[in-house]
This record gives C-alpha cells, structure tokens and sequence, in this order.
C-alpha cells in the first residue's frame, strides 16, 4: 500500500473538491460521457489510485446533491493474487471513512478459450452490470485513464489490429448492447502521474498491485519500460494516442453506416460494389458488415477476399475459416456460416 497519512473524510472531500482534476472529470462526465444528474452511480473500485481517485470525485458529486442520487462502490475479487483480501479490507474501511455503500463480490475466472485475463474481464464486467441493476444504479463508473489508453494502442498495434481495435477505450458504453446502465470512464483525459499526485493532495492511501509492472507481461513491459522511453521522445505522446483513438473511432462509426446503406451487411455482395469501392477501402467495409451480423472472419481472410473480389479472375474461388464460407464467382460474393 502506498503510504499517505490519511485525512478526516470532510478534510479529504474539501481538498478533492478544490483541486484542478474535479473540474475536469465533472467536465468529462457530462460533456464526454453524456452524464446528467439523477440515478446512481456504481464506481468499480480496486483500492488503487485511480480507482481511489474515481470514489473521491464521485463523492464530491453526491456531496454537492445527495437528494438526486447515491453512490456504491463493490471491488470484484478475482482470487488470483493474494493481496486481494487485504484490499477488500483497505477498499470497505476507505468507502465506511467516506459514507459510502460498499460491497464486494467474489467470481472464478479460469483460462478457457480466450485465456485467464479475458475471462477475469468478462465475469468482472458481469459482476459490475450486476451490482448496478441491484443497487438501481444507470450509471457504472471505471478508473481507466489516458495511460491506459496509450497501453492499449501500443498492444493492438503490436498485435495486429484493425481500424475498430485502434478504437481501444471508449468514454462510454452501455453495460450491453439492451441495456439502459451505461459505462463511463471519466480519467480518459488524466494520466496515472496526475491521479496519484491528486491522491497525495486529498491524503488518501491506496494499494499499489505490482502485478501491473511485471515486465513478464506486454502491459508490464509497456508501463515499465517501453513508455517512459516515448515518452522522453514525445511528450505529449499519451494525449496523440487518445486523439488517434477517437479518431478511429469517428472512422469505425462512418464505416457502419456505409456499410449498412450501400448492402455490405447482407449475405451476397456484388463484386462491381467492391470494385468500385477498391481492395483498401472495401476491407474496411467488409470487416464492419460482418462484426454486425457477428460473423467471427479474420482480417487476413477479409484481405484476402477481397483482393480476390477486385481482381480479373472470373472463375469461381471458395475461402473457408471456422464454420464461415465465403464464395466468388464472376459476378457476386457470397457469406454463408455454417449451422449448428
């Protein structure tokens, strides 16, 4: 745990409530993330200082209109590291200091398929969309930040990704895809330097889990060694990567609307549109239609169809990939999966 001698909660909220970072998250939360008063609010607190910093701005929220809405805080315990029960007991004394409702809920991720990390997000996202509709809450609020961000970018990049995975994290989500309980993260703007020197200002102690900085893992190796060598190199590295998301972003939303009015969602797609269209900016396209129809296809199978679709061959070529066949002949290309 970091070591901060930790202030009276009146003492703790006036200093919050004062410093240059509570302006801008109220900023962000109404302006970025479309928050309007009224409801409650769900903060996903791990005991670290971002998540630390996220309950205390929240507080200074309710404190200013406690008639319209109430806050909740629950730490999901993944069982995974054993400090976890000791951040419990941090993350409950610091919400009990505070006034503030506080739960914890255990869940059991295993690797699976997609891996243990995966695993461990989707049952925490589950838990948190839980929490909300128990606690009546429309609103849940996570602690990630813009160094989350520049992480985030960095990997998709090393991995591979398509324009929607430069996209990385967004301001706000709903909890799924029905459902009116929207996920807003408010820190987008602020670096993890900025929230821990605000933690520090409000006198608060938070948990430090060093599993963040194992080298062993990409985001460890990123945050403890990769980063700060860009960072040297461009300072305003983490604010370029924030604006390059967005901007992906803006480009993912242009393309699903192109690619619903112009026939790239439905199943036969006729190769003059992609001729038209060309290799580049049909990939694009192609890679929108079929995540709306939520056909898993590869991008390495989308370039490849599609370089195949504008070229001159007029015989007919079949591409197979997990339960998906795509098909070519001189005039159409067809999407069909396979039934179970």
């Amino acid at each position: 745990m970091m070591k901060v001698k930790s202030a009276p909660p009146d003492s703790i909220l006036l200093r919050a409530r004062r410093h240059r970072i509570c302006a801008e998250f109220e900023k962000n939360l109404q302006d970025r993330c479309g928050w309007q008063a009224g409801g409650g609010l769900l903060i996903g607190l791990s005991g670290g200082a971002d998540s630390t910093a996220l309950l205390l701005l929240a507080a200074v929220l309710a404190q200013r209109d406690k008639k319209t809405f109430l806050i909740n805080a629950v730490y999901v315990h993944h069982h995974l590291r054993a400090e976890a029960d000791g951040e419990v007991t941090h993350c409950a004394n610091l919400c009990e200091q505070l006034g503030i409702a506080f739960s914890a809920v255990d869940v059991h991720p295993t690797r699976g398929r997609t891996g243990l990390a995966a695993d461990a997000r989707r049952l925490r996202h589950a838990a948190l969309a839980d929490c909300a509709v128990k606690t009546n809450s429309k609103w849940i609020l996570l602690a990630h930040h813009i160094d989350d961000v520049l992480e985030t970018l960095l990997m998709r990049i090393g991995r591979g990704a398509g324009n929607r995975g430069l996209t990385t994290i967004p301001w706000v989500r709903r909890s799924t895809p029905k459902s009116s309980i929207q996920v807003a993260r408010p820190l987008l703007s602020i670096s993890r330097a900025q929230i821990e020197e605000f933690c520090r200002h409000c006198e608060v102690p938070w948990c430090d889990d060093a599993s963040n900085s194992n080298i062993k893992t990409a985001r460890g190796l990123l945050r403890d060694q990769i980063v700060p060598t860009l960072r040297e190199r461009w300072p305003g590295i983490a604010q370029h990567a924030l604006h390059a998301s967005e901007s992906a972003r803006s480009g993912e939303w242009a393309l699903k609307q192109i690619a619903l009015m112009e026939g790239w969602t439905n199943s036969e797609i006729p190769r003059k549109l992609m001729k038209s269209r060309g290799p580049e900016l049909s990939a694009a396209l192609l890679a929108s239609a079929v995540r709306q129809r939520s056909i898993l296809i590869s991008l390495r199978m989308i370039r490849q169809v599609v370089e195949a679709a504008c070229d001159r061959t007029v015989r007919p070529r079949i591409f197979h990939e997990e339960g998906v066949t795509i098909s070519l002949n001189a005039r159409m290309l067809r999407i069909s999966q396979a039934t179970a």
